[in-house]
């Protein structure tokens, strides 16, 4: 019995470090093919360095297309360039910011109307 509390008390303090702590993977609140996803976040200043950011994983997929596709590394000398390209570039879609360019547009659409309505008046 004091086995059972004493592990009890472990999971206890292992949960809370857990959820103190940044940088780790979050549950994302759905599931594909029965295995829970999960979602990873990192830390940028603004809209202009995650636009470089991607810049800059979309020059490395092409360096990587363009070169020899191979790895001095004996570790990764079985990796598949193109395979390893498809999934960087996967991610770099996932990092495009739809959500504040559609943002942009409405704060456009919205300034020009009142300047439109400014100029008629």
């Amino acid at each position: 019995m004091k086995e059972k509390k004493k592990h009890k008390e472990v999971l206890k303090r292992i949960q809370k470090s857990l959820s103190n702590r940044d940088g780790l993977l979050r549950p994302s609140g759905y599931s594909c093919n029965n295995k829970p996803m999960m979602k990873g976040e990192f830390s940028i200043c603004d809209n202009d360095e995650l636009l470089f950011n991607i810049s800059c994983l979309l020059k490395t997929c092409v360096l990587a297309l363009e070169g020899d596709a191979t790895f001095s590394s004996s570790a990764h000398s079985n990796a598949d360039p193109k395979a390893n390209v498809i999934v960087s570039l996967e991610f770099i879609i996932n990092l495009l910011p739809r959500e504040q360019m559609v943002t942009l547009d409405d704060i456009t659409r919205i300034l020009s109307k009142i300047e439109l309505e400014k100029d008629q008046l």
